[in-house]
């Protein structure tokens, strides 16, 4: 594949992310929409950087991110925590940290996905903005998949 359709592509897939973390929470829509949509454009994210790691090491990562997009940690937490929900959709990439050794850009997408869901929720509720839900959904799809771009491998 040329460089310039690379290029292209890796620049739609956080909007295509974006888009399917939406679908699945829509009322009516199935959550496999977000729970497997969103891994399989991370997994396209991480090809099409080139970032070079054993086919499992793919395949565990795509793992962790479902089980994480599966919950907003309700359950531990007695509410939704979307600052632990961006924090453990982040993590789910140590996979590649470990086999990469990237942990400057690891630990930097966790941060910012931690902060940014947790404080997009925080303004959306606070403010009572209109079409909420599509604002924070769009806002975290785009956010997992464009932090991606933090594993580009090195020249």
């Amino acid at each position: 594949m040329n460089r310039k359709l690379k290029r292209i592509i890796l620049s739609i897939l956080p909007f295509v992310g974006a888009i399917l973390y939406r679908l699945g929470g829509m009322a009516g829509m199935n959550t496999k929409f977000r729970d497997l949509g969103v891994p399989t454009v991370g997994l396209a994210v991480m090809l099409l950087l080139g970032v070079k790691v054993a086919w499992w090491v793919h395949l565990i990562a795509f793992g962790l991110l479902f089980g994480a997009l599966t919950t907003y940690w309700d359950s531990l937490f007695g509410y939704d925590n979307f600052y632990f929900h961006g924090f453990m959709c982040a993590f789910a990439y140590l996979p590649y940290a470990i086999a990469t050794h990237l942990w400057v850009a690891f630990i930097i997408r966790c941060i910012i996905c931690s902060v940014f869901m947790g404080l997009l929720n925080y303004f959306a509720n606070k403010y009572n903005w209109k079409h909420s839900d599509w604002i924070e959904e769009l806002g975290r799809g785009g956010a997992l998949i464009g932090t991606l771009f933090l594993f580009k491998p090195p020249l």
